[in-house]
């Protein structure tokens, strides 16, 4: 265990349930994800969705997860995980991350499908919205010209 693991380790035993803690919890993933260390990074991420007392850090802990275990090709896994994002600040990113999952399963129709409903919830103003278009294009289909959450 590095020295970053051990300090998050302490932090989140001594103040678990403060913010900072949560925060250091999404960031040591970060970290972990970054050095190829996956294993540690899911298991950083599930605490902070099982334990985090904010749902935004719940949710985007989730979002995280479901990213890790798409790598991972545990496809069910990470459906999972979408399926736990509560926040709706976090629902366009869930149907998009929910698309990847289900293209890599080869559902192209539903990962159309749950693209288009990301893209419709994402505001217009944020450049995400472009790579969900640009994954929408690619697929065969064009996003509607409006619906945008605003």
């Amino acid at each position: 265990m590095c020295s970053s693991d051990l300090v998050f380790k302490d932090l989140k035993d001594r103040f678990g349930r403060t913010t900072y803690a949560q925060q250091a919890g999404l960031l040591a993933a970060k970290v972990q994800a970054d050095k190829g260390q996956a294993d540690a990074a899911i298991a950083s991420l599930t605490w902070v969705a099982d334990d985090a007392s904010d749902e935004d850090y719940r949710s985007l802990a989730h979002l995280r997860l479901a990213g890790l275990l798409l790598d991972k090709k545990d496809y069910d896994g990470a459906l999972k995980q979408l399926d736990a994002v509560k926040s709706s600040e976090f629902a366009g990113l869930a149907d998009d991350r929910r698309g990847d999952v289900l293209m890599a399963q080869g559902k192209q129709s539903d990962a159309v499908t749950a693209w288009k409903k990301g893209w419709d919830a994402l505001s217009d103003k944020l450049d995400y919205r472009r790579i969900v278009e640009a994954k929408l294009t690619a697929a065969g289909a064009q996003p509607a010209a409006s619906g945008a959450a605003q």
